[in-house]
């Protein structure tokens, strides 16, 4: 069932709609909360829809499997939270709870049908804005004031939120770009500073995914500086980042985390020494350990002169179509500009390929054995050096005559 045509566009789907129903219908009420209403009332896109009910979670979730054809994920019963899914439209469902004997990262789940209370145990103000079925704003800790002024304030006591769950620390520096005008709430800082140490305590795939929703913001540079300013990096990576490898161009980090994703920056941003460490830290898959690796690992100095000579081609041969890449780390490291046509040439080229063969080889007389493979290495050697302009014959009067 579809709901009200008082509610906007986007939260009009079947799926909401039946969370809805189904809530009335067991005596209870549903709303929708968190990021959805956040980014409605700030003009922004709306994502992921998240909705709450005042109905312990379990018997909501059997009343929506009444409801064809609703789908229920049990993705967080233990607290308090299911998945409904209808087509390809998915909603996170939470019961009204409070959130009892937190360690900072885990909670005893309490379930409660006060909506005051339900607000009162989330992150931020902007966050515990709710919308009923009939389209009413319900803002108990006035969070609308706060997403009209950019201010970016946790709800109640700091220092009680993140001991909760360090998290949102992250989570803080993250919203705070979008949401906040760079006068972060004094309060706030504090509890950041204070309690900054109980990071290290989050798992690494935690740390990963709000580290990556900060670094592919185009504008993320006040933020890796709040990280920093705080201890948050050190206590959540076991280093401090090298703010200076962030770029001000936003234009800059907008064109290369579209090609090549977050770890190019993060690969800027990491102290050599600290790099292997950090990246097992945040257990990223080998792929991607390895690719952020070679870049913080490699020589800025070098790789931005060899790929800004007219040679460049010769240099970029060796880096696997991720020339661009080194390119662009190697100029935010050293704080040089990033020229965006050179970036692009770099990005477009296509490795040629090497003229010659084994089979070649083979054909000339070569044993096949170490030896072949060592002149076909010595033959790509001389063709990379020569710009690509050896061809066939030369190359194999080159290596096989001597």
């Amino acid at each position: 069932m579809r709901a009200s045509t008082r509610l906007p566009p986007w939260a009009r789907s079947d799926v909401v709609g039946s969370i809805f129903v189904a809530a009335t219908t067991l005596g209870g009420e549903a709303r929708i909360v968190g990021g959805a209403v956040r980014d409605w009332l700030a003009k922004r896109r709306v994502g992921d829809i998240d909705m709450a009910v005042n109905l312990p979670i379990r018997v909501m979730a059997d009343e929506l499997r009444q409801h064809q054809p609703i789908k229920v994920i049990n993705t967080g019963l233990d607290h308090g939270t299911v998945t409904v899914v209808c087509g390809s439209d998915a909603v996170e469902l939470t019961q009204t709870r409070s959130d009892d004997d937190t360690d900072g990262r885990h909670a005893v789940v309490r379930f409660q049908d006060d909506w005051v209370q339900d607000a009162a145990r989330r992150d931020f103000t902007i966050n515990a804005i709710y919308l009923d079925a009939e389209g009413q704003i319900f803002d108990p800790l006035n969070g609308q004031a706060d997403l009209a002024a950019r201010r970016l304030r946790f709800v109640g006591a700091a220092a009680d939120r993140v001991q909760e769950d360090a998290l949102r620390m992250l989570r803080y520096c993250r919203f705070s770009i979008d949401y906040s005008d760079g006068h972060y709430d004094g309060e706030a800082m504090d509890a950041l500073t204070s309690f900054a140490a109980l990071t290290a305590r989050l798992s690494g795939e935690r740390v990963a995914m709000e580290l990556r929703k900060i670094l592919t913001h185009a504008a993320c540079a006040p933020a890796v500086g709040l990280l920093h300013q705080t201890g948050l990096d050190k206590a959540s990576l076991g280093c401090d980042l090298l703010v200076t490898g962030v770029p001000l161009n936003p234009q800059d980090l907008r064109v290369v985390t579209a090609d090549f994703g977050w770890l190019v920056l993060l690969a800027a941003i990491l102290p050599q020494a600290n790099a292997t460490t950090v990246l097992q830290r945040l257990r990223l898959s080998r792929a991607e350990q390895k690719f952020c690796g070679q870049l913080a690992q490699s020589n800025p100095a070098q790789i931005f002169a060899e790929l800004s000579a007219p040679n460049w081609r010769q240099s970029a041969f060796y880096m696997d179509g991720c020339a661009a890449a080194y390119y662009a780390c190697a100029a935010w490291r050293l704080g040089e500009i990033l020229q965006p046509q050179h970036y692009q040439l770099l990005h477009q080229w296509q490795a040629p390929q090497l003229p010659i063969s084994g089979a070649d080889l083979l054909s000339h007389g070569v044993d096949n054995g170490p030896a072949l493979g060592q002149m076909l290495k010595s033959a790509e050697t001389l063709w990379v050096q020569s710009d690509f302009t050896l061809t066939k014959p030369a190359l194999l009067a080159a290596v096989v005559t001597r």
